[in-house]
């Protein structure tokens, strides 16, 4: 078991490192990095804890016995929350009759589109091939590390893969999920007025949160998932399990 703990905790932190030189650091690159560390110094302790911590009673004591039940527990409870998420973020329930698909940002390096935000790029461009009436909202502003809108870089990825630059409106002002429905209802309340339908695109580990926050916003929406980089999977698990921790304590 100590070794376990020890291999996991490598693994996470060689993960964070790997993101952050491949796509941006973000706070899901730091959880995941002190997550690693965490389950490293458990395993390292299990394994080498020295006879004076095996032997000494009181505090010290209870403490290591009170880890060796608390790790275990909530890395359970994490690894049920991440499956939850999974099934149900590749559960689609598009019709691909919808007025308008909204595609949620997912950063940039630089101007260049990170694997997760092409991933739901090109989901995108194949939704809007089996819906060629649907309007197309590219939602996302300009965050750290990024020189151009995300919606930007999305609206010339999309343009280059085929969507006609006419089918796309633009939504640059926006640095949440929230605002990203808020304003981009805004954006189609204005070109389709107020009976439309619309679904949603976004990474399968964010379904769940995003179609909470579509209700909130206003927007009675279906939703198609993009999948998630392999080697990005711990990193935006973890990120994506304080987010939701967020969104139910403020609805945001």
């Amino acid at each position: 078991m100590p070794l376990l703990w020890i291999v996991v905790g490598a693994v996470l932190i060689l993960d964070a490192l790997v993101v952050w030189f491949t796509s941006s650091l973000n706070s899901g690159v730091v959880a995941t990095f002190v997550l690693g560390a965490l389950y490293l110094l458990h395993g390292l302790h299990l394994l080498h804890g020295s006879r004076r911590d095996r032997t000494r009673a009181g505090t010290e004591n209870g403490l290591f016995r009170w880890l060796k039940v608390f790790v275990p527990a909530a890395t359970a409870l994490l690894l049920v929350l991440f499956a939850s998420l999974a099934v149900l973020g590749r559960t689609d329930t598009v019709s691909y009759r919808e007025g308008a698909v909204v595609v949620l940002g997912a950063g940039l390096r630089g101007e260049e589109v990170t694997p997760s935000l092409r991933s739901r790029l090109d989901v995108a461009v194949e939704y809007s091939v089996a819906n060629p009436d649907a309007v197309v909202v590219v939602a996302g502003g300009q965050g750290p590390g990024e020189t151009i809108t995300e919606a930007l870089a999305m609206e010339r990825y999309l343009v280059a893969h085929g969507v006609p630059e006419d089918r796309i409106l633009r939504e640059d002002r926006s640095t949440s999920t929230h605002e990203n429905f808020v304003l981009a209802k805004s954006l189609l309340d204005a070109r389709l007025g107020a009976d439309y339908t619309t679904a949603f695109v976004t990474s399968d580990y964010h379904v769940f949160r995003a179609g909470g926050i579509a209700e909130k916003a206003g927007i009675d929406s279906t939703h198609l998932h993009a999948d998630t980089p392999w080697y990005e999977i711990p990193v935006d698990y973890v990120r994506e399990a304080m987010a939701i921790t967020k969104f139910v304590l403020t609805g945001r």
